[in-house]
């Protein structure tokens, strides 16, 4: 080995983990479950969501009646609006919590979380329902009430595109994305395509 690739292989293996570590939010659009349990909440669907707690009636939309077939999705609350990501989206009905302790975080640098939002159409409240973004504990986007994108059953228009606060990191590691709904009036919050990305 000459010298020049013996130094190319230290710089390597010094570098600092955080190259290979930056926050990535696991199952951001939430395709990695399937529920077949109507009408898609996540305790009558083995109580989980991957990669993600939750407090309250949260679940995924679509219920399919088949899981092993593309077809036969069964949409209760998800029922306006092009789904950003794949064909699945999460939704909070009430007073909920969504969160997920992400790791990756390097203490001074500025980070910023985008999601996309909607409201389901259908409700028993004419009013809409509202929601509350924090990130290691500190409010990144602020409470702020949400309104469908389109009439029922339409899928045309896109979900509302949200960009965070810009989030100084107060220290190296794991911080808790916690996104809050706090009204109890049968409203609902759809969600999908969740990420954080350093802001140079």
């Amino acid at each position: 080995m000459s010298r020049a690739t013996e130094f190319a292989t230290i710089i390597l293996i010094l570098s600092p983990a955080s190259v290979w570590a930056a926050p990535t939010v696991a199952n951001p659009s939430f395709e990695a479950d399937r529920y077949t349990a109507y009408p898609g909440l996540a305790r009558a669907n083995g109580g989980k969501i991957e990669g993600w707690a939750f407090t309250g009636s949260v679940g995924i939309d679509p219920c399919w009646e088949d899981p092993g077939k593309p077809s036969g999705p069964i949409h209760v609350f998800n029922d306006n609006g092009k789904v950003p990501h794949g064909r699945q989206v999460v939704f909070l009905q009430n007073r909920c919590t969504l969160a997920q302790r992400i790791e990756g975080f390097e203490a001074g640098k500025r980070y910023r979380v985008t999601f996309y939002e909607n409201a389901r159409r259908q409700s028993r409240s004419p009013d809409p329902p509202d929601l509350e973004v924090t990130l290691g504990g500190e409010t990144i986007v602020s409470r702020h009430l949400i309104a469908p994108v389109e009439d029922f059953n339409l899928r045309r228009l896109p979900y509302h595109f949200v960009e965070s606060a810009v989030f100084v990191a107060p220290r190296d590691g794991v911080l808790e994305l916690v996104f809050k709904t706090t009204l109890e009036t049968g409203l609902s919050v759809l969600l999908d395509s969740i990420s954080v990305a350093e802001v140079e």
